[in-house]
């Protein structure tokens, strides 16, 4: 095997080859890969799994997507109790069992797995080891798919009605959790504390040494990935990325996410296809920096298909975004008289790979000076490339604001209310205006008080802002890896509305008077089903009329008091 053994590590995980749909577990055990490298991303469920197990044993099922881990942990559990026999296979049925300090643990690796009797069979003991409090000291590690172990448990509930019952409080809530029984959905896992380790640990220095002597270092794709991916700046871009998904309340798999870096990193590459390559192949993968292989650009729709990160980032893909300033810049930057601008340009977008060693200048200059307008690949193919440069890469803020080429104009707003109450509070006064406006149809004056009312403009109710209203922050869980991503509004501690970074952009153009977003289809369904639980526990006064009447001199609507006699 030519070049660097670890890139071809990385190629396991390629989404366009046919190893991308195995599991993370295999990834981090295959013994006949021939590649002598081992990665892990530690995570904080490892801990209470084994604290669980240490000092308050008790049955566990784990849930989650394929992908999520949930095999890791169950072979990460054995082999901490196990150190001088890890688990390199796994039994036929799936199911290990092994004594430790504290009595026995029996691992079922994957529920879906087995055979409808030995399902249970596994259940009807878990179930009696629940009742009994485990008296017999053995406790499970089952890991399951929430759908089909609910679906199971209905179907037999004559039999397992106890379990049932206990399963689907858990699935309320994770704060019953007791000390017999838990169960943990990997679902509830923020991805994107995942990615800087994973970012950090790949770029290590070690693992690209063989690089140094390759005589294409300088006309590599791969390696120029490598050295941008390790900058700070650019690994902290990459990270708010994943963040806007966990703020939209979109989970990305461990496996999806490590596939997608992979990607990001290769283009799909190997040291191979780097070495033989032509003139004609490296036109090709120059083709495939970082930015452009993070939102899939160059790749195919069945690629799409397949991997479910690529086409959430679609929809954040600040390429598609047009902002005058930042597209004035990329067009006209080098030739503004500016020394600053120009000499940020010129770090941004020189003689660089990803910009075909200079191609791209002569192709602008040829725009410029002849005004090519039959040519139409600079604006088609070129400038959406280099705004997803330009994002990534401008370290400089203080002229321009890259986020501003992301379809969510209030991110910043959002980010800003997280541990902070004075943010918090101002924020609110904001979205009650927006509500107002969604609910009526009209621009109100009132942002102190919420309107319990449609567009027929009549009051049901009238809740107080500071009172009635409250912004709830998503609290932090540190049984796992869940950080704070969303916020609920609560209304006289009765009606909820669950608020992600969709929501919240929603309303707070709505207060502003703007259009809304591309989301507004999804958020009016929730936003309407709010404001009709409120009408609902309205308590309208018989005897007062209340209405919302346009005020000429404010040139907004306004409350106003009818009496009826």
């Amino acid at each position: 095997m030519e070049g660097n053994p670890f890139v071809y590590y990385l190629d396991q995980y390629n989404v366009l080859s046919p190893n991308h749909a195995k599991i993370y577990d295999e990834y981090t055990h295959d013994e006949n890969s021939g590649i002598n490298y081992h990665f892990n991303v530690h995570t904080q469920i490892e801990d209470t799994l084994v604290n669980l197990f240490e000092s308050k044993p008790q049955s566990v099922i784990l849930t989650g997507n394929a992908g999520d881990g949930k095999t890791r942990l169950c072979r990460m559990i054995h082999n901490h109790f196990n150190e001088h026999n890890e688990l390199t296979t796994w039994p036929e049925e799936g199911i290990i069992e092994f004594p430790f300090k504290n009595g026995k643990i029996r691992i079922v690796k994957d529920l879906s797995e087995l055979k409808e009797d030995v399902i249970l069979r596994e259940l009807s003991l878990l179930q009696d080891n629940i009742q009994t409090q485990h008296t017999n000291k053995t406790y499970y590690l089952i890991a399951a798919n929430e759908g089909k172990l609910t679906k199971f448990l209905s179907q037999h509930n004559e039999v397992l009605s106890l379990l049932n019952k206990e399963v689907l409080k858990r699935f309320e809530s994770h704060e019953h959790n007791s000390n017999q029984f838990s169960i943990f959905n990997l679902l509830d896992v923020t991805s994107s504390v995942y990615v800087n380790r994973v970012l950090e640990d790949w770029n290590k220095d070690e693992n690209w040494h063989p690089c140094q002597s390759c005589p294409k270092q300088d006309r590599c794709i791969i390696y120029m990935n490598h050295e941008r991916t390790s900058n700070d700046h650019i690994q902290q871009k990459i990270v708010e990325q994943y963040q806007m998904l966990d703020y939209l309340d979109t989970h990305i798999t461990l496996r999806e996410m490590l596939i997608h870096i992979s990607f990001m990193l290769t283009g799909g590459y190997t040291c191979e296809d780097v070495l033989e390559a032509d003139y004609t192949d490296l036109k090709e993968q120059i083709k495939r920096p970082y930015y452009q292989n993070f939102y899939g650009q160059e790749l195919s729709e069945n690629a799409f298909s397949e991997m479910k990160a690529l086409r959430l980032f679609k929809t954040l893909d600040p390429g598609n975004y047009s902002h005058s300033s930042i597209d004035d810049f990329i067009i006209n930057g080098d030739i503004n008289g500016d020394e600053d601008l120009e000499k940020i340009y010129e770090n941004l977008f020189g003689k660089t790979l990803d910009l075909e060693l200079g191609y791209f200048q002569k192709k602008l200059a040829l725009y410029r000076d002849y005004n090519i307008g039959s040519d139409q690949s600079l604006i088609d193919e070129w400038i959406p490339k280099l705004r997803r440069k330009f994002f990534y890469e401008l370290e400089d803020n203080h002229i321009f604001k890259p986020n501003q080429l992301l379809p969510y104009e209030y991110l910043s707003d959002y980010k800003s209310m997280f541990d902070d109450i004075k943010n918090q509070k101002a924020t609110k006064k904001v979205l009650i205006g927006g509500l107002n406006r969604v609910f009526s149809g009209r621009l109100t004056k009132e942002t102190k008080h919420l309107y319990a009312t449609n567009k027929n403009l009549m009051v049901y109710d009238t809740f107080k802002q500071n009172k009635d209203v409250k912004l709830i922050e998503e609290s932090e869980r540190y049984d796992l890896d869940r950080k704070p991503s969303t916020f609920t509004l609560w209304v006289d501690d009765e009606v909820e509305l669950p608020l992600n970074l969709a929501i919240f952009e929603y309303l707070m153009r709505a207060s502003g008077g703007g259009t809304h977003n591309i989301l507004q289809q999804d958020a009016e369904i929730l936003v309407d089903t709010f404001k009709n639980e409120l009408i609902r526990i309205s308590d309208a006064d018989d005897y007062i009329l209340n209405i919302l009447r346009y005020d000429s001199d404010e040139g907004l609507f306004i409350e106003d008091e009818i009496t009826l006699d």
